[in-house]
């Protein structure tokens, strides 16, 4: 058979495009997609299994070709199903054997590509995302360590905590789990760091109490198991959605702050415990009383934009950080609908139905459980909280569906939002449309949502953090 001519070299096919992407919504959680989505013609991908091989069946060899070039030779050849990395190419993968090798399989894929979100990257930028997302879904192996640490601690479920407990019984579930740590991409240490802060009154000892219990369970299983000392904790992750985030981190072990991935709903860059180059930023999830708003708002599908006569909303404690300014400035201006306290559910979600923009101010800290509270009900989320890292900003471009004003701008507020043309907020509503499923955490994973968004995220980081060859067990 004749090689293929004119072999594309291509980029490093592990690495991804170096810009915000949104992930697939083929199979979305959400209403159908708006019109403004375009299908590109079929995307050939590939899953590279690791450390698996296919005998026979070999079309042709490539001795010394890279990656990128086996998978243009592939992608023109009708009858390759495949490749190792070898450059052995593949008319069928028939049976499969552990191996040094990776084993690269063949997809075609027809997906729609959302054009105001991945913008100018293009067809070849969504191609590479779909193939890591495969890879992931194939290959990530996650070890819960069974620590007893904390667990005379009773869960707290709160309103804003949710995710908490909710990642952990996901997790705990899901294909992703391994019973064997030495396959493990990941180890997770199962913290509920929220139980830790409850189990006493007071704020600063309640934080306190946080650190010293993940000082002992960073302990208990570096002493049962080889793998902590293996890599500094560098291919490990743990989970707090309260406040303190990756202070309880700082507080516990040097090295699970310094390397270790802190899955957070308090993502401030200013704040020295937070490193944004390896802890994620997760979406919030509510412990009680909101976990059905997503179907009720479901992005906003159903409201007339004609509707939305207020200018900016904002309900909640109005006394912290940014929030007393915002109030004095425009609690009597009628383009402002701002509520000093909380509101009945039926009243507030009226107000997020018939509002423009709402207003996602920093208080106690920069994040707030109302940015999911505004992407649920498509209305456009205003962040006012410097140094914010919006949840999982690696995929989503967040330019494109919220609007950001520096705190020291808070008096241009308004102008800032009369500003942004009806068709640009039209754009930004369609852009939520697309983007809230994959926020949204549900009690039954679906493809591509909350869940399975920080996986892909922490995925991603996996090659950045292998520091040393595993000890055997």
């Amino acid at each position: 058979m004749q090689l293929p001519p004119g072999l594309v070299t291509g980029s490093n096919d592990r690495g991804l495009p170096q810009r915000h992407l949104l992930m697939s919504t083929t199979s979305p959680p959400s209403p159908p997609s708006p019109q403004s989505l375009l299908t590109p013609p079929p995307i050939t991908s590939y899953i590279r299994l690791e450390g698996v091989d296919s005998s026979g069946n070999d079309l042709f060899v490539m001795y010394g070709a890279s990656i990128a070039q086996m998978k243009a030779a592939c992608s023109a050849v009708p009858e390759c199903e495949g490749f190792n990395s070898d450059g052995w190419v593949k008319s069928r993968i028939s049976q499969k054997k552990r191996s040094t090798i990776d084993l690269y399989l063949k997809q075609v894929v027809t997906a729609e590509l959302p054009s105001q979100v991945l913008g100018d990257s293009g067809a070849g930028a969504f191609r590479n995302l779909l193939e890591e997302y495969s890879n992931m879904e194939h290959n990530l192996k996650i070890f819960i360590y069974p620590t007893t640490v904390g667990g005379d601690m009773p869960s707290y479920v709160d309103y804003k905590y949710g995710v908490e407990y909710l990642f952990i019984s996901l997790l705990s579930g899901s294909r992703f789990k391994t019973q064997d740590p030495s396959e493990a991409t990941f180890f997770f240490l199962p913290s509920r760091c929220t139980a830790y802060r409850k189990s006493v009154i007071d704020l600063q000892e309640g934080i306190q109490v946080a650190g010293q219990t993940m000082r002992r369970m960073v302990y208990d299983v570096s002493h049962r198991y080889p793998y902590w000392n293996a890599s500094l904790g560098m291919d490990h992750f743990y989970v707090c959605a309260h406040d303190m985030g990756t202070e309880m981190a700082q507080l516990a072990d040097p090295a699970l702050w310094k390397n270790s991935i802190g899955l957070v709903n308090t993502a401030d860059a200013s704040e020295p415990s937070y490193v944004p180059h390896k802890d994620i930023s997760v979406p919030p999830h509510p412990g009680r009383g909101k976990v059905d708003w997503a179907l009720i708002g479901q992005g906003g599908a159903t409201f007339d934009p004609a509707r939305r006569k207020k200018l900016a909303f904002l309900a909640g404690e109005g006394s912290r950080g940014v929030r007393p300014l915002i109030f004095s400035l425009f609690k009597s201006d009628p383009d402002f609908n701002l509520v000093s306290g909380y509101l009945s559910d039926e009243d507030y979600q009226h107000a997020l139905k018939t509002s423009k923009f709402c207003l996602c101010p920093r208080g106690n800290k920069a994040w707030s459980p109302r940015l999911m509270d505004a992407l649920w009900f498509g209305c456009i989320p205003v962040l006012i909280a410097d140094h914010y890292i919006p949840p999982l900003t690696d995929l989503l471009d967040w330019e494109n569906f919220s609007v950001v004003v520096p705190e020291s701008q808070v008096k241009e507020l308004k102008k800032i939002l009369r500003a942004i043309p009806e068709a640009r907020q039209e754009e930004m509503r369609r852009s939520i449309l697309q983007v809230y499923p994959h926020l949204t955490w549900n009690d039954q994973p679906h493809p591509y949502d909350a869940f399975h968004s920080t996986l892909f995220t922490l995925w991603t980081k996996r090659h950045t953090f292998r520091t040393r060859p595993r000890p055997v067990n």
